[in-house]
């Protein structure tokens, strides 16, 4: 726990700092009209106050550009105006992405009609991008399948899911399965299952609803298969779905809770190490505060569990941490990485097999994590896809 406890006579006082939630190499990325700041705490101090801590990383950017995501090292931001998703590389190694060749168009969304709202960009576990169309209620996952390091080719751009009412941002379980926050009060939240392997949710049963009957949020964090968070700027708070039956919905009772509050004119939200969850508010100081429940009792709404870590964010339109602790793990067998293990990764898998594909991330082939792509591997990827 961050923090520290000093016991007196007749009280307890707690110290707060932010220090044991940064490591050497996370940084916070922000994206806001046509740029993209990197924040990055160099010493140590748990926020982004002193000099240098807060830099351009791209610039130049569509003014309209909105969610980002993280593979790896790479970044990727939403540019909903102009239909596609770019791609933020520091091939140079500088701390920016400001040379030539260092921005690039990694997929072309489809147009219309019917008219297109693109939101949210969500990474899945392995590689993969998912993101919402508001305007029409579907979901497409961008793969690049063919390792030539774009997604602009046949098939690595298709639609995955329909049926959603305005959906606003996308959260990868741990197990795959998805969940979708729409701007719906009615069902504010729908899980996404792919029960038939068949690489999509357009069967029957496999897009359902999670939670029900609350005023619906924005930005949607998984921080495992039980346990997520919902991002409501209207109320300037954080709710808390924990699916405490393992039923795989939060509709019981005591399952959607406040996690947070005080948060005004919050605008989006990303996970950080140790559980912490970082905000940036549309405001005119243009903070970023620090969500962290410090004593254990499932909220954040104690002295000292929302602080302002950084400033000068103004008109913030997305936010990601690229850090060791908080890079997803590969998913074995999830050869297109789209987030699951159906017969959609049989094609990558045999390719990679017979050497007519080098891939980018070996960890995602190598099923029985023996450090080689053989024929010893065809076993443990068939009992993956076996239900």
């Amino acid at each position: 726990m961050s923090g520290r406890l000093l016991r007196t006579a007749g009280a307890i006082l707690f110290f707060i700092t932010a220090g044991d939630v940064r490591a050497d190499d996370d940084r916070l990325f922000v994206s806001r009209p046509g740029q993209v700041r990197v924040l990055h705490d160099l010493n140590g101090d748990g926020d982004f106050f002193e000099f240098n801590e807060v830099r351009l990383y791209a610039d130049g950017l569509p003014v309209g550009v909105t969610a980002m995501a993280a593979i790896g090292d790479d970044l990727f931001v939403l540019d909903p105006g102009n239909l596609r998703v770019i791609r933020l590389r520091d091939l140079n190694g500088d701390g920016d992405a400001l040379d030539f060749g260092e921005v690039s168009i990694f997929a072309e969304l489809p147009p219309g009609p019917p008219t297109r709202d693109y939101q949210g960009l969500t990474a899945g576990v392995g590689g993969g991008l998912f993101v919402a169309d508001a305007a029409s209620g579907r979901l497409l996952v961008v793969a690049d399948l063919n390792d030539d390091d774009d997604a602009l080719d046949l098939g690595e751009v298709r639609f995955i899911a329909e049926g959603l009412t305005a959906p606003r941002s996308i959260a990868i379980r741990q197990d795959g399965r998805l969940l979708v926050a729409q701007n719906l009060t009615a069902v504010p939240v729908r899980i996404l299952r792919d029960r038939d392997g068949d690489g999509d949710y357009f069967s029957f049963a496999e897009n359902i609803s999670y939670a029900e009957n609350f005023s619906p949020g924005t930005h949607l964090h998984s921080h495992d298969n039980l346990l997520s968070y919902l991002l409501r700027p209207t109320g300037g708070e954080i709710l808390r779905l924990h699916d405490l039956t393992g039923d795989d919905d939060v509709l019981d009772f005591g399952e959607v809770t406040i996690y947070a509050g005080g948060l005004a004119l919050a605008a989006v939200m990303t996970p950080g190490p140790a559980g912490v969850l970082y905000v940036a508010a549309d405001d005119a100081a243009g903070t970023v505060y620090l969500v962290r429940d410090l004593n254990g009792d499932g909220d954040a709404m104690e002295f000292g569990e929302v602080l302002p870590v950084a400033s000068g964010i103004t008109q913030p339109r997305g936010m990601v941490l690229i850090g060791s602790a908080v890079l997803p793990e590969c998913r074995r067998g999830d050869t297109d990485g789209n987030g699951a293990v159906n017969p959609a990764d049989i094609g990558p898998f045999v390719s990679a097999l017979l050497e007519l594909l080098t891939p980018d991330e070996l960890c995602r082939f190598d099923v029985n994590d023996d450090g080689v792509l053989d024929g010893r591997d065809v076993g443990a990827f068939v009992d993956l896809l076996l239900p």
